[in-house]
């Protein structure tokens, strides 16, 4: 199982395009999801804006904290932000700019389980329809869930496993 979370999304679709054989199953993580030939600026429009703040042109900073209840990718326990704060760094541009290509019919078939973090979101940011036939689980909280509901994201994880076991 490969897991993609956020812009992890665009890279997960690409592993299973090259090695579609060694991937049993894909999980979305409220991941961008991306069709052939697409970028991450076709999938979330408003990343355009983050490029367009690009430091020395080639380098996005981190996102800046919001007020609550929004936080930080929607955390906001003071211990929980000082640690985040600390791990995060800047992101290349190209990596937004450069697309993906997904046109091998065996990626096409691999299963996928998109997760949704539900809870509050910044403006600007969408969400494509599933697909049918993916049934879509959800989490009550913002963008990382894995640092504000990490057990139930991992009882997510393992259902989206078994499942897998079970086709």
């Amino acid at each position: 199982m490969l897991v993609g979370h956020s812009y992890a999304g665009m890279v997960i679709s690409g592993v299973a395009h090259r090695v579609p054989k060694r991937i049993a199953h894909l999980v979305f993580l409220d991941a961008m999801v991306p069709e052939d030939g697409e970028t991450a600026v076709d999938v979330q429009p408003i990343t355009k804006q983050l490029i367009d703040l690009a430091v020395d042109g080639w380098r996005i900073p981190p996102m800046p904290e919001q007020p609550p209840p929004l936080g930080l990718f929607g955390v906001t326990d003071p211990d929980d932000l000082a640690w985040l704060r600390s791990m995060l760094s800047d992101q290349p541009v190209r990596c937004l700019q450069e697309p993906v290509r997904l046109d091998d019919p065996a990626a096409r078939a691999i299963p996928r389980t998109p997760i949704h973090c539900v809870g509050r979101r910044p403006a600007g940011i969408t969400r494509r329809p599933v697909p049918a036939g993916e049934r879509v689980r959800e989490l009550p909280t913002g963008h990382d869930c894995m640092i504000t509901m990490p057990a139930e994201l991992t009882g997510l994880l393992l259902e989206a496993w078994a499942a897998r076991s079970d086709r």
